[in-house]
C-alpha cells in the first residue's frame, strides 16, 4: 500500500523528503479533517449536556477514552487522562506525587531520557532531597537486566525510562526490566515514557505490567496539543493534580472544596476538543491500516537502508544505531559539524533531518560527541526517499560547496 497518498501534505511540499519523524510526524487527512469538523460542526465545550452539540463533546470524551485504553490494552477508560502532551503527563506524574517522597527515597532513571523525563526529576529532587541514580546500559544502550539488582534499592521510590530511546532508538525489555525491579523492591512504582514507542509498537499495559505511561497524539499522525497519560487507578487516587480550576471539582465552598472524580479530578480547564475529536478519528486510520502493517512496513525500510550502505565509503560516517531494527538512524560525517552536513542534506537534495541533541543531553556523554543527525522513518517515506539519501552520502564531500 502507498501509505503516502494519505497525506496531502506531500503535495504541498512535493519536494520534501521529511526524515524527522521522531520530533513529529505529518498528519493524516483524515485527521486534519477532523480537527476542522468539530469546529464546524460541533464547536460546544463539554461540562454541560444542555443542548445537541455539548452532549456531543461529553459522549466524545467517553468514546476516545475507551478506545485509547483498547489500544494500549487496558480495561478501565476512566484512567485515561487527556493533558497538553507528554511533558505535561510526565509533569503531572512527577510533582502529583511529590508528597509520597521523604528525604533520601531515591529516583531511577537511565541517561538516554528526553528532557521530559529527565529534567522534572531533577527539579523534585533538588526541592525534596532526593537522590537520582541512573541505570547501567549495555554494550548497545539498552537497560542492562543482569545489572538492575546493583541499581534497584529498598529506597527506590520510582523508576522512570522510555520504551525506546529517541535517539539511540534501541528498545527496552520492559517486561522483565519490571518483573527484576519488583523482586527487589515490590513497592517500587514504574513510569514508562511511551512517546517514542506509541507509533512503532503494538502497546499491551496488561502485559507490560507498569503503573503510568505518557505519550502525546502528534508522534503518531495525531493532532498537536494533546497528550495521553494513564495510570492504575490507586496511582491516580494517590497522586494530587498540578492544575486547578473548572472541571476538576465537584463543589466549592468558602473554606473548602471537593475534586471531581477521576479522570475529571486531572482536566482543569477547556480541553483541546478539536484535537480529542481529531485523535479519535486517527486512531480509527491506524486501526484499519493495521499496526503490524505500519510496523513491518518501518522496519523495512531501516532493513533497506542497510541493505543499500555499502554503496557509500563507510569510514566517512559514524552510525551509532545500525544494528537495531527501529525506524531511527543515528549519524555524523566524521570531521564536519553536524548542523553543517545536515544543512547539506536540506539545501541540496531537500532531506529534512534533525540536528542537535534532540532534548536527550545527556546522550552526548555516552556517545563521547556533541551533536549528532537524526534520521527517523515513518509510513510516508519510501524506498526512493531512502535512495536518494544514500546519493546524499555518497555526494557527502560537496557539503562545504553547498553551504558556503
Amino acid at each position: 500500500m502507498n501509505y503516502k497518498e494519505k497525506f496531502s501534505y506531500f503535495r504541498n511540499n512535493a519536494e520534501e523528503i521529511y526524515f524527522d519523524s521522531a520530533a513529529t510526524s505529518i498528519k493524516f487527512d483524515e485527521v486534519i479533517k477532523a480537527q476542522s469538523d468539530y469546529d464546524l460542526k460541533i464547536a460546544a465545550n463539554t461540562h454541560n449536556s444542555l443542548f445537541d452539540n455539548a452532549y456531543k463533546a461529553n459522549t466524545l470524551l467517553k468514546e476516545l477514552r475507551t478506545k485509547i485504553a483498547d489500544f494500549i490494552g487496558i480495561q478501565n477508560y476512566k484512567e485515561i487522562i487527556f493533558t497538553s502532551g507528554a511533558t505535561y503527563s510526565l509533569n503531572q506524574l512527577v510533582f502529583g506525587l511529590k508528597e509520597i517522597f521523604k528525604e533520601g527515597d531515591e529516583i531511577l532513571l537511565t541517561e538516554l531520557e528526553h528532557s521530559s523525563n529527565l529534567l522534572p526529576w531533577m527539579v523534585l529532587a533538588e526541592e525534596n532531597k532526593l537522590k537520582i541514580n541512573y541505570f547501567k546500559l549495555s554494550e548497545n544502550f539498552s537497560i542492562d537486566i543482569s545489572k538492575i539488582n546493583e541499581c534497584v534499592t529498598k529506597k527506590t521510590k520510582i523508576v522512570s525510562f522510555a520504551m525506546n530511546s529517541n535517539t539511540i532508538g534501541i528498545q527496552n525489555d520492559v517486561i522483565n526490566i519490571v518483573e527484576e525491579i519488583k523482586k527487589i523492591n515490590a513497592n517500587t512504582i514504574i513510569i514508562l515514557d511511551l512517546a517514542q514507542s506509541i507509533a512503532h509498537n503494538i502497546i499491551n499495559l496488561k502485559e507490560l505490567n507498569v503503573d503510568a505511561v505518557a505519550f502525546s497524539a502528534h508522534k503518531m499522525y495525531g493532532p498537536f496539543g494533546l497528550g495521553i497519560l494513564w495510570a492504575k487507578q490507586e496511582l491516580l487516587k494517590l497522586m494530587k493534580p498540578i492544575l486547578y480550576g473548572g472541571g476538576n471539582n465537584s463543589s466549592i465552598f468558602k473554606n473548602s472544596y471537593k475534586l471531581a472524580p477521576i479522570p475529571e479530578k486531572f482536566e482543569a480547564g477547556t480541553l483541546n476538543l478539536s484535537a480529542i475529536y481529531a485523535y479519535n478519528k486517527c486512531i480509527d486510520v491506524i486501526n484499519e491500516l493495521g499496526m503490524k502493517n505500519l510496523i513491518e512496513y518501518e522496519k523495512n525500510l531501516k532493513m533497506y537502508f542497510k541493505s543499500k550502505i555499502n554503496e557509500i565509503n563507510i569510514n566517512k560516517f559514524e552510525f551509532y544505531n545500525l544494528e537495531n531494527d527501529q525506524p531511527i538512524l543515528l549519524f555524523n560525517l566524521i570531521g564536519v559539524n553536524a548542523q553543517d552536513f545536515g544543512s547539506f542534506l536540506n539545501k541540496k537534495y531537500k532531506i529534512s533531518v534533525r540536528v542537535g541533541k534532540h532534548c536527550a543531553r545527556l546522550t552526548s556523554n555516552l556517545l563521547n560527541v556533541e551533536s549528532t543527525i537524526r534520521v527517523s522513518f515513518s509510513i510516508y517515506n519510501t524506498k526512493q526517499d531512502i535512495d536518494t539519501f544514500i546519493e546524499a552520502l555518497k555526494d557527502c564531500d560537496d557539503w562545504i560547496n553547498e553551504i558556503i
